[in-house]
């Protein structure tokens, strides 16, 4: 007999009954029928999957194996009709962009418009880096930035392709005037006791931040949550307070100032669902060419 992926469904619904009868019941067929089909399947895989018992079934050491491995090959086949089908829905309706909040989203659009300037465009931005990886997985986005911090990193489901782009570095901005100002580089510790504005970030920013600050000594007395970068610059020149922001934003009247032996950083990573990656590396490419572009102090970046 040859393997199918109804007779793996076969399994793992005998599997998850406990039972021939309870499987039977559930597939609305004859149990002798089940029954049979069962016996078929372990003659073709090779031995037993199951030990019959008054009370029910228990699987193997064989049946273990078999069943670990079917559930994955079942999951696999779900994703791939789903994204499918979708793919089929959407037909010429262009590409989907996707980013999380406080990336440049901006810049992706940007390079794939020359990329693939033929391709329709629409961008999703979204608070937290999990929504836009499931986006990708089941086929809702094509492709994203995301952005993860070293204690905090993504979980990166199967079907989804990653490739990083750039780590960034924290810069402190301290306000015109601050006690700070005059210096070319700042210490952490010098920044205890200062009010701190946090920024809009549920990827792992703020606990980061945290942590840093604790390892030096002082817990950061967080006064401002929730802001954009540029709200955050407000705060900062209207409050004194001090903030962290990443290289790339033009901020008026507020000082940035590179933190001396920084643990600060955040990685930032183009994904993309592994049904649909033709273009990633010219996207990819063009990523990093625009975005050094963009960046006015390029020699703060870690490797990529």
């Amino acid at each position: 007999m040859r393997m199918e992926l109804r007779h793996l469904h076969v399994v793992l619904t005998v599997a998850r009954a406990g039972s021939i009868s309870r499987a039977a019941t559930q597939m609305k067929i004859a149990q002798a029928g089940l029954t049979t089909q069962v016996r078929r399947i372990e003659a073709s895989l090779g031995g037993p999957l199951f030990l019959r018992g008054n009370d029910g079934v228990e699987l193997t050491e064989l049946g273990r194996h078999v069943v670990l491995q079917a559930q994955d090959l079942v999951e696999r086949f779900d994703d791939l009709l789903v994204t499918s089908r979708k793919l089929a829905v959407r037909g010429d309706a262009g590409i989907r962009l996707g980013a999380t909040a406080g990336l440049p989203a901006a810049l992706l659009v940007g390079v794939v418009r020359e990329v693939l300037p033929a391709l329709s465009q629409t961008t999703h931005v979204e608070r937290d880096g999990e929504a836009v990886l499931e986006m990708i997985r089941t086929g809702d986005l094509d492709l994203a930035l995301v952005v993860e911090f070293p204690r905090s990193p993504l979980r990166i489901p199967d079907a989804v392709g990653l490739r990083g782009l750039v780590t960034e570095r924290m810069l402190i901005g301290v306000p015109l005037g601050h006690r700070l100002s005059g210096r070319s580089e700042v210490l952490l510790s010098e920044l205890a006791g200062e009010e701190w504005v946090v920024p809009d970030e549920n990827h792992g920013g703020r606990l980061n931040l945290e942590l840093a600050c604790e390892a030096v000594g002082f817990t950061p007395r967080c006064a401002h949550f929730g802001v954009d970068p540029f709200v955050a610059a407000d705060l900062v020149r209207s409050t004194g307070a001090v903030a962290g922001f990443f290289p790339g934003h033009d901020l008026p009247g507020v000082l940035l100032k590179p933190i001396i032996g920084n643990p600060l950083h955040r990685r930032i990573s183009l994904v993309w669902n592994t049904g649909a990656a033709e273009h990633v590396d010219d996207v990819h490419a063009g990523l990093l060419r625009a975005y050094h572009e963009r960046t006015s102090h390029p020699g703060r970046l870690l490797a990529s």
